[in-house]
């Protein structure tokens, strides 16, 4: 019987509570100190029932729906923006909000629940953040208006940053480390590039045989049935009595408030200048960018400040005195950063460059959704086997290749040629990055951090989201400019010329994240090795 199956059956073979996030247990010849013991005690084994599996199955299945949630409207929105745009009027300086926004509110709330998560409990948060996506998510499906829209999904990004960090803390006390808990990330982190490739193919095909709403209302029902299998699935949280007072007079809200607005309004900047660099010239653009970078140095003065006089730090400084939690939160920005900003530019090359509809574009995405999810199973056995450093720096070279295909490919060439093995490599990097990055997460801080950790890292994530594309934007205007302002220009090469600068920063940003990622973890040694007690 494998200690993960014990763990899921806690409540029915004997009486546990929950402390600082791991399970202790009262048994007649043995006490439990964390869930790495329980496959030792013959009596616990003994009296764990076959139906445990099935359970421990459902709360992972619970847990990937949440991943394939985040990017399933992503995925949609891929391709139904131009429908939605025409339906809802939605105007070209506003074209790209609706994914923005979701972005943008995910990005800095994270950091807020994630500290919430660690009082609270993961189970009640976790909760209420499926109920209130499948909600926004509704409402999405219903929006008559473009302001309706992209205040909705504003809205759907809060509510999934009640579950992101959640679910890597949640797979932490859930189960032992080692190969099974590996496994369960690997599952977790599959749920992403399922979530985007479905969200994807069935919003290309809905647009042309019904509408890009019935793709929402679909997710909808899957957010519902989310809620449903969290609350029979999701372990009981044990919680203080003193939780009011710990939000109240334990909580740094100062140190939240000030990273969350700091974030939003990049966020929102770089989102700006995701359409123009021109948008730098409005004065409240200039105020906001100035509030955002002041904000900095307040955050580091309130930390410091906070840890001298004994008081709660929202970030304790000491979170980056572990080094490789550092390089893993410094790698991961720098392949979301060329990693979304490759999907947003290779869509435009597909769509604008090669003439192809919005089907035809997304179909041409499949091939990273499969090779992600293969990606996934794969980190979730050799993990164990190989160092991180030789698993990131394989990943990281193999993607590379993929902005580099598309840099140097001529509009005329086959798919097959440069278009499909860029498809196939472009994921490597990010899908076992994933997988690395919550097991250091998990390695480094103790269960009552480990949300915290984790809203941290995606944080870190989502802004690569939103600089990545802001950068190459301006980049591919630059040069598309510079070639318009030519003697004899000519617009298609002008595009063309954009695209592919645009691609050749990509090409840099993987090559530079694959070596940091390399070098740094290089003493991390096998990250998904199980630990003795």
């Amino acid at each position: 019987m494998s200690s993960t199956s014990v763990q899921v059956e806690l409540a029915t073979v004997a009486h546990h509570v929950k402390d600082d996030g791991e399970y202790h247990m009262s048994l007649p010849a043995a006490r439990i100190e964390t869930i790495s013991e329980i496959e030792n005690v013959p009596e616990l084994a003994a009296a764990v029932s076959p139906r445990s599996k099935a359970r421990a199955a459902a709360l992972m299945g619970t847990i990937a729906c949440v991943s394939f949630l985040n990017t399933f409207s992503s995925g949609t929105l891929t391709v139904a923006l131009p429908a939605i745009a025409a339906e809802l009027q939605l105007p070209n300086n506003l074209l790209l909000w609706p994914a923005s926004v979701y972005a943008l509110a995910l990005s800095c709330t994270l950091l807020l629940l994630g500290a919430i998560a660690d009082i609270v409990g993961n189970r009640p948060i976790f909760l209420l953040g499926t109920l209130l996506y499948t909600a926004w998510t509704l409402a999405v499906s219903l929006a008559q208006t473009s302001n309706q829209l992209i205040i909705f999904r504003t809205f759907q990004g809060i509510s999934m940053s009640f579950c992101m960090p959640t679910a890597v803390s949640i797979i932490t006390t859930s189960f032992p480390s080692g190969r099974t808990r590996n496994i369960r990330f690997a599952v977790f982190g599959g749920g992403s590039p399922l979530g985007f490739a479905v969200g994807l193919v069935l919003g290309g095909v809905l647009v042309q045989v019904s509408n890009w709403r019935t793709a929402y209302y679909m997710a909808t029902g899957i957010s519902a049935a989310t809620f449903v299998l969290a609350w029979f699935t999701l372990p009981k949280s044990t919680t203080s009595s003193n939780v009011r007072h710990r939000l109240l007079h334990e909580f740094d809200w100062v140190g939240v408030v000030s990273a969350s607005v700091s974030l939003a309004l990049l966020s929102y900047i770089f989102a700006e200048l995701t359409y123009s660099g021109n948008v730098m010239k409005e004065p409240h653009n200039i105020v906001l960018l100035v509030v955002a970078v002041l904000l900095m140095p307040f955050f580091v003065f309130w930390i410091r400040r906070q840890e001298r006089l004994g008081r709660p730090a929202i970030l304790p400084s000491n979170i980056w005195g572990r080094g490789a939690f550092t390089i893993v939160c410094i790698t991961v920005f720098l392949v979301w950063c060329w990693f979304n900003a490759f999907g947003y530019w290779a869509t435009l090359y597909f769509q604008e460059t090669q003439q192809l509809n919005a089907l035809q574009a997304a179909l041409r995405f499949l091939p990273m959704v499969v090779v992600g999810l293969l990606t996934n199973i794969v980190a979730g056995l050799v993990m164990d086997r190989v160092s991180a450093g030789t698993l990131v720096l394989i990943g990281g070279l193999l993607s590379a290749v993929s902005p580099l295909l598309f840099a140097v490919q001529s509009p005329d060439w086959m798919y097959w040629a440069a278009g499909f093995p860029a498809m196939c490599l472009c994921v490597v990097s990010m899908d076992l990055l994933f997988n690395i990055s919550n097991l250091v997460i998990t390695s480094s801080f103790p269960s009552k951090d480990q949300a915290l950790a984790g809203g941290v890292f995606n944080t870190v994530t989502q802004l690569g989201n939103s600089i990545g594309p802001a950068i190459t934007a301006i980049i591919a205007s630059a040069v598309t400019d510079a070639e318009l302002g030519k003697s004899e220009p000519n617009q298609s090469y002008a595009t063309l010329s954009g695209y592919r600068s645009a691609f050749w920063a990509c090409f840099a940003v993987a090559v530079v994240s694959a070596v940091i990622s390399a070098v740094g973890l290089r003493k991390v040694g096998k990250v998904g090795m199980k630990k003795d007690v």
